[in-house]
Formats: structure tokens, C-alpha cells, sequence
């Protein structure tokens, strides 16, 4: 399960340095929202119940 967790300007700062991105605080408050919402949504998934679900396998060919 994910921990909750409280997404700030300054959280995106640190994530966008880490991935060499130099994005301003109003572009890291644009975004932010979009966030939050892809965090819920993971959050939803977590609970989907997956214990009657076999795994699938999926071969290819080259």
C-alpha cells in the first residue's frame, strides 16, 4: 500500500531535480493537481481485489 502522502511544491522541486528537470514553481503548481489525482488512482487500484485472478503469461515470437 502506498503511504499517504502530502505532495508539496517543494516535493516536486526535489522529484523534478532528481530527474534533471528545471521546472518553475508556477509550472510545478500546474501540475501538482495532476498528481494528486494519478495518486488516488493508484490508490483505487491497490484495492481492486486480485486473489481469485490467475496470473496470465503472454509469450511472443520474434
Amino acid at each position: 500500500m502506498l503511504a499517504p502522502m502530502e505532495i508539496t511544491v517543494e516535493t516536486l522541486q526535489r522529484l523534478a531535480r532528481l530527474g534533471g528537470f528545471a521546472w518553475t514553481d508556477a509550472e510545478l503548481e500546474a501540475i501538482r493537481p495532476g498528481v494528486l489525482r494519478l495518486l488516488e488512482m493508484l490508490e483505487r487500484l491497490e484495492s481492486v481485489p486480485l486473489d481469485a485472478i490467475e496470473p496470465t503469461t503472454q509469450y511472443r515470437m520474434l
